[in-house]
This record gives structure tokens, sequence and C-alpha cells, in this order.
């Protein structure tokens, strides 16, 4: 019974020291995309309502760790589509429109996967 007891002391301070140390060695940042694989993304705009016509989409996909990557522009077509080829992982996307009425709107997330995707997007957004 006491050795029981032994054994379960050691694998508990087994595990919480490999916690420990785990959790020591994280440089506090969230952890971020770094690859440089590229993937298309289509979509539609549409602005107070309406198709937009004009202006651009732009997909930033930069962070701390992609910090020289630059961001991808699209134009907005007259069927309100656009396509861009950017990098996989997380993306800010930003409209710019001279019919957006107000472009006081925080950038969209995406989290591009390879290969082909597709992000309709709607200013103002549809209230939740």
């Amino acid at each position: 019974m006491n050795m029981w007891k032994s054994r379960r002391r050691m694998m508990f301070l087994a595990a919480a020291s490999g916690l420990a140390v785990d959790w020591g060695c994280s440089d506090g940042k969230p952890s971020v995309d770094t690859s440089t694989t590229e993937a298309t993304v289509k979509g539609t705009v549409t602005l107070n309502g309406k198709p937009a016509t004009k202006g651009t989409v732009v997909f930033d996909p930069a962070n701390y760790k992609r910090k020289d990557a630059a961001p991808r522009t699209a134009e907005i077509g007259a069927d309100s589509s656009y396509t861009v080829t950017t990098l996989v992982g997380q993306n800010q996307v930003f409209v710019n429109s001279p019919q957006l009425k107000n472009s006081d709107y925080p950038p969209i997330e995406i989290d591009v996967k390879a290969g082909e995707n597709s992000l309709d997007i709607l200013l103002p957004p549809a209230k939740q």
C-alpha cells in the first residue's frame, strides 16, 4: 500500500514538472501561422445592402512571425465579385470603396485554408 502511494506521488510530480517546463518555455505570444503557402479566396461584397461595384478587398496575412508578408489586394468587379491569392492562415480583411458610407468597420478575420476558400463580405455587418 505504501509503495502504491509513493508511485502515485512520483507520477504526479513528474506530470507537474512536465507542465511547468512546458508552461515556462512559451514566449507569451499566441501561436501564429508561418506558412508561405498560397491559397485562393473568392466571394462577393455587399455594402449597405447593395452589391458593391467599385473598390478593393485587402487581405493582410502579416503577423509577428510573417512581418514581411505583403497585403494582397483584389479589385471588386462590376458583379460585386473578387478573387485574391493570399497566404494560408489568419488574414485580416479590409474593404475600400467609394460606396462605403462609413469605413469605421473592424477588420474581418478569416482563417484561409489550402486550396480554394469562399468569403462573402457584408458591410455593415449583420446585427446578431
